[in-house]
């Protein structure tokens, strides 16, 4: 039972919730201590050895392989391949066991691959630990959000999946830095340069994986490091959050669900389009400063800026949306503004001072506009179930996006690379425009919600009913 007093809660879903607002703060600052610093280092990597390739291709990476025509470029899809494939799989995998064991277990594994590409001679063996690294990576980011979900209130999400994009904006600056640095090393113990920079990042991933085995706290009403307070506090306010839509089970119904709602396809199709921007500002953004007229070393270094830019706008979005509730309208501003940059990149005319604030202002609009559009996917699908497969699928979708992405920059066009560049502004205008389709249907479905409750309980079981999720009167979707 409850006790207004001390603020501790019922276990009936049937009961009230009784807040206690000082206390909340108390251990929502606790959980992010806890949980955000070693999350983000473990996307701050799983970024770096993602998109380090982009760094190893402007040393002498292709010449001493020798790949010819596309094949780097198709050393780039292989990894969303890999990423596609087993994206919904480790989410299922996550569900069934423990969040630090296989947290942990797929970065050792993705740390090991990394290191393994320092030893490749040909393009084949680029394929091959590529597609690898991939595999394993697919976990991190859907199970992140899973994970997220199981601690936080979805008015809390946005801004914690951002803390999240910020290690990959910043890896991406830190990135661009460290190649630097470790290119230099090239001749040292015979090994090229690349080959320092995947064996270093490698080894640095694996240290970081055992590490995590032991810190990544478990779901809330495991944490042995919470009182008994606050265990049972952290789980039963996200039941109220989500009103009857939280009771939910793990088995085959649920997870059908997810596969049959056509929210869930619509997501999908947004962060397909708008991954295959986002994708390819992240996989080329070097190569198109390079293609600006600056050389190898100073392009590395002339990536950091927009990078950094990136992360501290999608910071700042993600803590407005939060605070407003508010994720489709914030997201569609966000395009607009990666849009307006697009169009500075491609004008032909413009000086480079100029080109260079428009990949500034991409990244500015582009990578909080993405992050937005995954909370507010996550915020709408009740269930732990649902919500974990639905994840896997809008991200393996957006990995799909990936695929095309490491496609559409071109050696063929610099260096202005009009038709990437161009492709990618495409891209972002359909994701706008879908974004408006998504919050309208939103808001048609909340207000019959509120007009006609019982329409969407009329002729069904307590079984069903109980197992309605998001379809629940008592769920309102945020706008």
């Amino acid at each position: 039972m409850s006790n207004p007093k001390d603020g501790t809660i019922v276990t009936s879903i049937d009961e009230k919730f009784v807040e206690d607002k000082e206390f909340e703060k108390k251990l929502v600052r606790s959980m992010d201590f806890r949980i955000m610093p070693l999350l983000m280092l473990l996307y701050f990597l799983c970024f770096l050895d993602r998109v380090n390739i982009g760094n190893a291709k402007l040393s002498t990476m292709e010449k001493d392989l020798g790949l010819v025509g596309s094949e780097f470029n198709w050393g780039l899809s292989i990894f969303f391949i890999g990423y596609i494939v087993f994206e919904v799989p480790s989410n299922i995998a996550l569900i069934k066991t423990s969040a630090f064991l296989w947290i942990a277990f797929i970065m050792f594994s993705w740390g090991v691959t990394v290191t393994l590409i320092a030893s490749v001679k040909n393009f084949g063996g680029l394929l091959a630990t590529r597609f690898f690294v991939g595999a394993f990576e697919a976990g991190l980011a859907p199970g992140a959000v899973y994970y997220l979900a199981t601690w936080y209130k979805r008015s809390e999400q946005n801004a914690r999946i951002a803390y999240l994009s910020i290690g990959n904006s910043f890896a991406g600056s830190f990135s661009g830095l460290l190649a630097f640095a470790l290119i230099k090393l090239d001749g040292k113990l015979n090994l090229k340069g690349w080959q320092w920079l995947f064996l270093v990042e490698g080894l640095m991933t694996i240290v970081v994986a055992i590490a995590a085995y032991f810190l990544i706290p478990d779901y809330p009403e495991k944490a042995k490091w919470l009182t008994d307070k606050e265990r049972k506090y952290a789980t039963d306010r996200l039941k109220n959050d989500i009103g009857k839509a939280h009771i939910i089970k793990y088995n085959r119904t649920h997870i059908y669900a997810a596969f049959t709602d056509y929210k869930v396809y619509l997501a999908m199709l947004q962060l397909f389009v708008a991954s295959i921007s986002v994708s390819s500002y992240q996989l080329f953004l070097p190569s198109i400063v390079h293609g600006m007229g600056f050389n190898y070393v100073i392009s590395q270094l002339f990536s950091i800026p927009p990078f950094f830019c990136a992360g501290v706008s999608t910071i700042i979005v993600a803590i407005i949306s939060d605070r407003r509730r508010n994720r489709g309208l914030i997201m569609i501003l966000s395009s607009i503004i990666g849009i307006f940059g697009y169009i500075l990149l491609i004008i032909p005319s413009l000086s480079i001072p100029a080109k260079y604030v428009g990949a500034c202002i991409v990244g500015v609009g582009l990578v909080p506009a993405v992050t937005t559009a995954v909370a507010w996917i996550a915020n709408n699908i009740a269930g732990h179930a649902k919500r974990g497969i639905a994840a896997g699928l809008v991200l393996m979708s957006a990995n799909v996006g990936g695929i095309l992405a490491s496609q559409i920059y071109r050696e063929k066009d610099f260096p202005n690379y009009t038709f990437g560049n161009s492709i990618a502004l495409a891209c972002l205008v359909i994701a706008t425009c879908i974004a408006f389709l998504q919050y309208f249907i939103y808001k048609t479905l909340n207000e019959k919600k509120r007009k006609d409750p019982q329409s969407f309980l009329q002729g069904k079981s307590d079984e069903e009913i109980k197992n309605l999720g998001d379809l629940h009167p008592d769920f309102m979707y945020i706008l």
